[in-house]
């Protein structure tokens, strides 16, 4: 049973793990030999001979008598590989389309969705996120985002984010704290570079550890205290809420946090 399951996991379904492994353990056989040996009709075991042979798993004997046999076991590995491959395929075709399927959602469902990332890498694939979406980003930084800033180990992800932002044809609003690199990077005009539209408040306005981005229908959470993490919430309604909270706070500082370098 384990050795089936382990062929399983290469990507057979049972009845062709269950066929291989027979022929594997008791050598070459007809289909009526082998659908007596597993259990299925000997139209059912065609059919499996024939994709196993395609998988490139068993051969045909060159004889009279219609006659299988296993192929190395060793094959199985390209074909996981080539699983792997498939399955990262489509999982980049998911991410890639699924603001069709959410959009059909959303127009006959307020229900909002939710998915949660660990760690620096669950927060690489917010950023992504946002690159996918192609949507203006209205965020609010928090001084605690040191692991992805100019100061941390993944400063090349994150140099790369942010210029492909303009590329993709997205404007940020961001709402951060008076520090010495933000104020080069306006006064430099790196910020004009890469289409970020900055909003001053001062430096102990906000504490928390929690950088709040809203891009489309999606608000993430993104919090770089002692537990990295981040929480993505898919929910127009909730999406257009904390947008309206963070541009009424840009306003705001914009008319009584003026600044002059």
């Amino acid at each position: 049973m384990e050795n089936i399951q382990l062929l399983q996991k290469a990507g057979l379904n049972e009845k062709q793990a269950k066929a291989y492994y027979c022929l594997l353990e008791n050598g070459a056989q007809t289909p009526l030999e082998l659908s007596e040996n597993i259990k299925e009709s000997r139209e059912n075991c065609y059919a499996i001979l024939k994709r196993l042979a395609e998988l490139e798993l068993v051969e045909q004997l060159p004889s009279k008598k219609t006659t299988y046999r296993a192929l190395n076991p060793s094959n199985l590995e390209v074909l996981a590989e080539k699983r792997r491959k498939l399955m990262a395929k489509n999982e980049k075709a998911i991410k890639d389309n699924i603001s069709s399927l959410l959009s059909v959602f959303y127009s006959n469902n307020e229900m909002p969705g939710s998915r949660t990332l660990e760690g620096i890498e669950g927060i690489k694939e917010v950023y992504n996120d946002m690159l996918r979406v192609k949507e203006d980003v209205y965020f609010i930084r928090t001084k605690a985002d040191k692991a992805l800033g100019h100061d941390g180990i993944q400063d090349s992800f994150i140099r790369r984010y942010r210029d492909r932002r303009p590329l993709l044809g997205i404007h940020t609003y961001g709402l951060t704290p008076v520090l010495k690199l933000a104020i080069q990077n306006q006064k430099n005009g790196r910020d004009r570079s890469i289409n970020f539209h900055r909003t001053w408040m001062p430096e102990n306005a906000y504490e928390s550890p929690v950088e709040i981005d809203v891009y489309g229908d999606k608000v993430a959470f993104i919090s770089f205290g002692e537990s990295m993490m981040a929480t993505i919430i898919t929910s127009p309604a909730i999406a257009e809420s904390i947008r309206w909270i963070l541009k009424t706070l840009m306003d705001f500082y914009r008319e009584n946090f003026q600044q002059e370098w």
